[in-house]
């Protein structure tokens, strides 16, 4: 079976009241050493600026690599050696990788998928903490985007009849959303890891009840924000497109996204290089410019 990877779209929010333009924010991280831009376990190892490029029909971008501290890692092995351990000097861990583009014109992030790595959410979090101990707080978010068709009948679906959701309690705990902290603080004595749960408005098979549309869709638009932490997401209600009830929207299934073979990926010392995986990204890039 051949190998792919997915880059994913994500729309970067903001606002003026709590945040910089993230192009900012980034120089600023540019501009420190590396020793100074550790964010728990998490440091942007490169940050790249890229200028615009008409011949390739390119705007102006920022390539990311983001390194994932890791204090336990795989062992080596030889094809009739056994498993041994990777010596490590005072100080060092493995360090898992997670390649990014971010474009200040589109307000656009592209991700290269590392289930091992770190997804949009963490990043978003990483940006916020540029200046820890300050006053200055800010409320970056990424959420993926969707095919426009979509998303219009999304913001337009009423009547809201059900909310299907499997995710890991992490991404539930992640969403500092009500519902999803309560669900998260009522599962985690059970050391459950994933949780799958339908909401629904009515008993068995009768009608005429309806979910909290603002807190669905809030609840909604923070899952969205989880990546690869959330497998399913699906709403039900009334689509105005349509004028047709119980309708459902497969969030997860309209993402939109590109996949390419792995193989155009280059490996030098058992890595995937990073300028192979940031030219993937710029690919990916100009198919949606």
């Amino acid at each position: 079976m051949v190998k792919m990877v997915t880059i994913n779209l994500f729309d970067v929010d903001m606002t003026p009241q709590t945040c910089q333009r993230l192009s900012d924010t980034l120089d600023e991280y540019k501009a420190m050493t590396l020793d100074k831009r550790w964010r728990n376990d998490i440091r942007l190892e490169q940050v790249v600026k890229m200028p615009k490029n008409p011949s390739l029909g390119l705007p102006d971008f920022y390539q990311l690599d983001f390194a994932k501290k890791r204090e336990v890692g795989p062992g080596k092995l030889g094809n009739a050696i056994p498993v041994s351990g990777i010596q490590m000097q005072k100080g060092e861990d493995f360090g898992e990788e997670t390649a990014a583009i971010y474009v200040p014109s589109k307000k656009w992030l592209l991700v290269l998928n590392n289930q091992a790595g770190i997804g949009p959410t963490r990043m978003s979090e990483y940006f916020n903490a540029v200046d820890p101990g300050s006053s200055r707080h800010f409320a970056y978010s990424a959420n993926p985007r969707l095919d426009p068709t979509i998303l219009n009948r999304l913001r337009g679906m009423s009547n809201l009849t059900s909310l299907n959701i499997t995710a890991t309690v992490d991404a539930l705990d992640a969403t500092q959303d009500k519902v999803g902290l309560a669900v998260a603080m009522a599962t985690r004595p059970l050391k459950a890891e994933r949780i799958s749960i339908t909401l629904g408005a009515n008993k068995g098979r009768a009608r005429g009840s309806f979910l909290n549309n603002k807190t669905v869709m809030t609840l909604v638009r923070k899952l969205r924000g989880q990546g690869s932490d959330v497998t399913v997401l699906k709403i039900k209600g009334e689509d105005p497109t349509t004028g047709k009830k119980d309708q459902v929207i497969d969030l997860l299934e309209h993402k939109i996204k590109r996949q390419f073979n792995a193989d155009e990926l280059k490996v030098i010392d058992h890595r995937y290089t990073i300028q192979s995986r940031w030219d993937l990204l710029s690919r990916a890039l100009r198919g949606w410019v």
